[in-house]
Formats: structure tokens, sequence, C-alpha cells
């Protein structure tokens, strides 16, 4: 199984990550998201691909300060 990654267009910190083949999640607009590149299950974090098994995706942000999780 391999996995999509995209960024968000406005909001380029924000990563969504869905299997191949899998429907876009309904909660976001697919034309808000750029592709950027695939990669196979054994090069994809174990806790970002737990996270799509069960719930279809994962979303994240690169780049958090210590300040947004106190």
């Amino acid at each position: 199984m391999s996995f999509r990654f995209h960024v968000h267009r406005d909001k380029p910190a924000y990563r969504l990550v869905i299997a191949e083949g899998a429907p876009f999640p309904a909660e976001a607009n697919e034309d808000d998201w750029r592709f950027t590149l695939a990669r196979e299950r054994a090069d994809t974090a174990p806790d970002v691909a737990k996270r799509v098994d069960e719930t279809g995706y994962c979303l994240f942000k690169i780049g958090l300060s210590f300040d947004e999780i106190v």
C-alpha cells in the first residue's frame, strides 16, 4: 500500500495524507490541497500509516511551536 501526501495551498504548514486510491476526505475541499508525493508504507512513519488506516486520513502541521501545545 502507498500513501499520497498533500500540502494545503493557502496554509502550507498543513499536510494531509491519504491511502492511494482512497477518496478525498469529505471534510476537505480537494481544490485546497496540492499533491506533493507518494510513499510506500515502509517509507511512511508508522503513526501516520496507523492514523490513515483508522480514520482514512492523517492531518498534521509542520513547524508547531511549544506555545501551541501548552
